[in-house]
């Protein structure tokens, strides 16, 4: 369910329950509908909270719609440049990074224990230990560079540069831009993701840069 969708069903119907059975919560949606919205309270606070998230994704997708017809060449501390190379993006990230990891063990089975003395046990134990592993996600902060050449990570826990003509997709949703080099996909928070997304857009389809 769109932002736009949840806000305005909220907004008519949400005193009758009407967004929480749209959303799956079929108990809710009958405490609501019997009650009036949880005597309007609750139907009130639901239609600031969907408001917030509608006129946000609004906000949004207006600057995703902003396409540069130039680009401007920005300072770039701390980055080497080439020659005759511009940079057009210069700002603060973090690289979302989740690997698989040992978290802990655990055994399955049983044992058994002989009391030698008061506060003296010895016993042995049976079974087989299994290894937990889960996903664990950590963020890298750093700094992200897009110049007229390169795409550019720098932190001091690794990083990443890449040729533009290496991208071979862009992805973008609020605060994250996805970068995608053949097999290796990159998840990056930036606080200006659209205008991030246009100004790599614009690098890969040629908008002059006004040095």
């Amino acid at each position: 369910m769109s932002p736009a969708v949840e806000f305005w069903i909220t907004l008519l119907f949400g005193w009758m329950g009407a967004h929480k059975f749209a959303q799956g919560k079929i108990g809710v949606g009958f405490l609501y509908l019997f009650t009036i919205g949880l005597f309007m309270f609750g139907w009130i606070a639901d239609s600031c909270k969907a408001g917030k998230r509608y006129f946000s994704d609004r906000r949004y997708q207006a600057a995703l719609r902003n396409k540069p017809a130039q680009l401007c060449a920005v300072p770039a501390p701390g980055l080497v440049r080439q020659e005759d190379e511009h940079c057009v993006y210069y700002g603060p990230a973090q690289q979302v990074v989740t690997k698989n990891l040992v978290t802990g063990h655990v055994r399955e089975g049983g044992g058994a224990s002989v009391r030698v003395m008061p506060g003296l046990s010895v016993g042995r134990t049976t079974g087989v230990s299994h290894t937990i592993r889960e996903d664990v996600t950590s963020l890298l902060d750093g700094t992200l560079y897009v110049t007229d050449r390169r795409i550019v990570f720098a932190c001091d826990a690794g990083g990443f540069s890449y040729p533009v003509e290496r991208l071979t997709s862009l992805g973008v949703a609020p605060g994250i831009v996805t970068l995608q080099f053949n097999g290796k996909a990159y998840r990056m928070l930036v606080s200006d993701a659209p205008w991030c997304s246009n100004v790599l857009e614009g690098v890969i389809n040629g908008v002059p840069i006004l040095q």
